[in-house]
């Protein structure tokens, strides 16, 4: 088989269409999914019994564009496990909840925090009670709506210990 040479002009159109046809995939993928990242962190691991630990959580636009979502209170939430992996704490369930809220737009760069706390208690057949020394590990996570999809977004796992 014989191949024939390209000219210039139609290797330059070419390589002109595949750039257009694979930014322009990304850029549409970059429009419909959303770009939000979830962090969150403790000033340190070891508390003493008693001592509230404080968890500040942000979330942020990584993309390229602005983000707008909807959300249902708290936007922000955590859950205290045991050594056990059982379910001890559930932020959520003790602060005000309200209703759907306005939406809020995160242009890229942007964040929001909040500093939420726990005060080494868990439920316990309907009463706070406090815990005991030992390793608990807190995970935090946000669910907002963006497009009419539901999204729930989650953080690594917080290990602290409780002396």
């Amino acid at each position: 088989m014989k191949w024939k040479r390209l000219s210039k002009k139609k290797i330059l159109v070419l390589v002109t269409l595949l750039t257009l046809v694979v930014f322009g995939v990304s850029g549409v993928y970059a429009l419909v999914t959303p770009t939000l990242r979830l962090t969150a962190s403790v000033a340190k691991t070891r508390f003493q019994i008693g001592e509230v630990v404080k968890i500040t959580i942000t979330l942020q636009n990584i993309g390229l564009w602005p983000i707008t979502f909807t959300y249902r209170q708290p936007l922000f939430d955590f859950v205290v496990y045991d050594e056990a992996s059982k379910e001890i704490f559930r932020w959520g369930n003790v602060s005000l909840i309200e209703l759907w809220v306005n939406p809020i737009t995160l242009w890229p760069t942007q964040t929001t925090t909040k500093v939420l706390t726990w005060n080494q208690e868990k439920y316990t057949n309907g009463n706070f009670c406090p815990v005991s020394k030992g390793t608990y590990t807190i995970a935090t996570l946000t669910r907002v709506v963006h497009q009419n999809r539901d999204l729930l977004l989650t953080t690594q796992p917080i290990m602290v210990t409780i002396e």
